[in-house]
C-alpha cells in the first residue's frame, strides 16, 4: 500500500507528505467572502517606503479582539517574508503602547534568546552580529544559512524595542521559546550545562561529553543536516547519545535539592531547560529522520511543541501576574487546534497545549497572504542548512482556503475577527475555509477554529536577507 502516511519509497520533500490539495469546493463560497469584505478592518499599507512606526491606522479592533489575553499570538505562514514582520512589528507596537504587553517571545532558541533579552534592556554589542543570518565559506565566497538568526525585519523590531526599553518603566523582556538552533545542534545548550555542572556536580560532566561526542560531528544550520546523517549513523551510535541525555535529565531532576542548594534556584531552573532543550533536540531529530525515511510519525514531532509551549508557561510562572506575552511563530505551531492523528504534523501544536492551560488567555492570530512570492523550503543534503530556502511565486488561493475568502480585499492588508466570521457561517449554514497556506503548499486545518484572527496581506514579498 502506498498513501501520504506510508510511502513506499522515501519522500524528495517533506511536502510529500502532505495531504493532496484539492478543495472540496468548485468555488469560494460568496457569502462568506462577502462579509469579509464588508466585515474586514483595513490596515496601513505595507508596500516600499512603508513607516512601520507610523501612527496604528486600523489596529484598534485589536483591542477587542485580544481583551485581557495574557499571550497574543502572531503567525506566519511562512518564515523570512518581509510583509509579515512588518505588520506584527505594527502590532506588537499596538500591543505594547496601548495594551501594556511587556514580553516578546519567540520560535527561538530558548537559550540563544538570553543573550537577546540583554541586548534588549541595553546590554553591549550589535543586533546584527548577534542574529543576522550567517554564512558558510564556499567556492562563491559565502553561502547564506537561514535559520540561524532573525530576519532583518525582526532585528530592526529589535532595534525599535530596545529604544523603547531605554525609557521605559517597564522594559519589554525578549523569550527565547524554541531547541537550539533550529535542532540542528545540541552544543548551544549543552556547552553552558557544562559550565554549570563543573560548579555543582563534576561527576555528572560525562553524561554531556558523551552526548557532543556523537551529536555534533553530524550537527548542522537546520534539523535537517543531523536527521540525515542520522540515517546512516550506526543505531549504537544514536542510542548513545539518547541514553546518555537521558541519564543527564535523571540526575538533574533525582539530585534537584543538592542543585538548588548549589547553585540557587533561577540558575537551576535555566540549566534545567537546556537539559530538556537537548532531549527534545535529539527525539525532534529521530522524529525528522524517520519522516526523511519515508515512515513519519506525527507524534513524535510533538517533542518540540512542548517544549515551545511548557517554556513560554514557565516564563509566566516565574513572572508578574500582569505579564503580556506577544508571541511569535508560524502559523502551524500558533494554531489551537490539533492536528490529524494519521498526519505527517505533530498531532499536538504549541497553541492547542497554550489554549489547554490558559483558555481565554490565549489568543492566536494567522498572518497569510495572497498574490506575490514567498519562501520555498526544498530540503538538500549538499546544502550546510540542509535546505534551500528559495523564492516562488504565491500559489493561486484553492477555493475551500480561507485566503480564497479574501479575493475581493486588495491593496492593504485585512484584519478579521474570525470568531464573528465562524459565527455567521455557523447562522447560515455555510462550508467553513478548511485549508491554509503552509510555504507553498495547502494544510487541512478547521481554519475559524485554529485562530480567532486572521490577517491577509496582498502581494506578499521575501525578506532583505534573502539572496536573489
Amino acid at each position: 500500500m502506498n498513501d501520504r502516511n506510508h510511502p513506499t519509497t522515501p519522500p524528495g520533500d517533506l511536502r510529500d507528505l502532505l495531504p493532496p490539495a484539492g478543495p472540496a469546493l468548485t468555488a469560494a463560497p460568496a457569502a462568506l467572502t462577502r462579509w469579509v469584505t464588508r466585515n474586514a478592518s483595513r490596515l496601513a499599507p505595507l508596500g516600499p517606503g512603508a513607516d512601520p512606526d507610523a501612527p496604528h491606522a486600523g489596529l484598534e479592533p485589536l483591542r477587542d479582539l485580544v481583551g485581557d489575553a495574557r499571550v497574543v499570538a502572531l503567525g506566519e505562514n511562512a518564515h523570512q517574508i518581509r510583509e509579515f514582520g512588518l505588520q506584527r512589528h505594527r502590532m506588537l507596537r499596538f500591543l505594547v503602547e496601548e495594551l501594556g504587553f511587556t514580553a516578546w517571545a519567540m520560535e527561538y532558541g530558548a537559550a540563544e534568546g538570553r543573550a537577546v533579552d540583554a541586548w534588549l534592556r541595553g546590554g553591549p554589542g550589535d543586533i546584527d552580529g548577534l542574529l543576522a543570518p550567517g554564512t558558510t565559506a564556499g567556492p562563491a565566497g559565502g553561502t547564506f544559512v537561514p535559520g540561524l538568526g532573525l530576519p532583518v525585519e525582526c532585528r530592526d523590531t529589535l532595534r525599535r524595542l530596545r529604544r523603547h526599553n531605554a525609557g521605559a518603566a517597564r522594559p519589554v523582556r525578549f523569550v527565547g521559546c524554541d531547541i537550539p538552533r533550529a535542532g540542528g545542534s545540541l552544543a548551544p545548550v549543552l556547552e553552558p550545562v557544562a559550565v554549570y555542572l563543573a560548579a555543582v556536580d563534576p561527576g555528572a560532566l560525562r553524561f554531556v561529553e558523551a552526548a557532543l561526542e556523537v551529536s555534533e560531528p553530524i550537527a548542522g544550520g537546520t534539523v535537517m543536516v543531523p536527521a540525515r546523517a542520522r540515517l546512516t549513523l550506526d543505531p549504537a551510535a544514536q542510542d548513545r547519545l539518547t541514553t546518555a541525555l537521558a541519564r543527564l535529565l535523571g540526575r538533574f531532576t533525582d539530585l534537584r535539592e543538592v542543585y538548588v542548594d548549589r547553585s540557587g534556584p533561577a540558575a537551576y531552573a535555566t540549566a534545567l531547560s537546556d537539559v530538556r532543550a537537548a532531549v527534545t533536540t535529539d527525539r525532534a531529530q529521530r522524529a525528522m529522520a524517520e519522516a526523511l525515511a519515508g515512515a513519519p510519525d506525527g507524534p513524535g514531532f510533538a517533542a518540540r511543541e512542548r517544549y515551545l509551549a511548557d517554556t513560554l508557561l514557565e516564563f509566566l510562572e516565574r513572572s508578574a501576574p500582569d505579564t503580556r506575552v506577544v508571541l511569535v511563530g508560524h502559523n502551524a505551531h500558533i494554531q489551537r487546534s490539533a492536528n490529524d492523528a494519521d498526519g505527517p504534523l505533530a498531532v499536538t501544536t504549541m497553541g492547542n497545549l497554550l489554549s489547554r492551560a490558559l483558555g481565554a488567555d490565549y489568543v492566536p492570530i494567522a498572518l497569510t497572504g495572497n498574490g506575490g512570492e514567498t519562501v520555498e523550503n526544498v530540503p538538500d543534503p549538499d546544502h550546510p542548512a540542509g535546505m534551500r530556502w528559495g523564492r516562488a511565486a504565491t500559489p493561486e488561493a484553492v477555493p475551500d482556503s480561507v485566503e480564497a475568502l479574501f479575493a475581493e480585499v486588495s491593496g492593504r492588508p485585512a484584519l478579521v475577527d474570525a470568531r464573528a466570521l465562524r459565527a455567521f457561517a455557523r447562522r447560515h449554514g455555510l462550508p467553513e475555509p478548511v485549508r491554509t497556506r503552509l510555504d507553498t503548499a495547502f494544510i487541512e486545518i478547521p481554519v475559524l477554529e485554529a485562530f480567532d484572527g486572521i490577517v491577509c496581506v496582498p502581494g506578499t514579498s521575501v525578506s532583505a536577507d534573502m539572496p536573489r
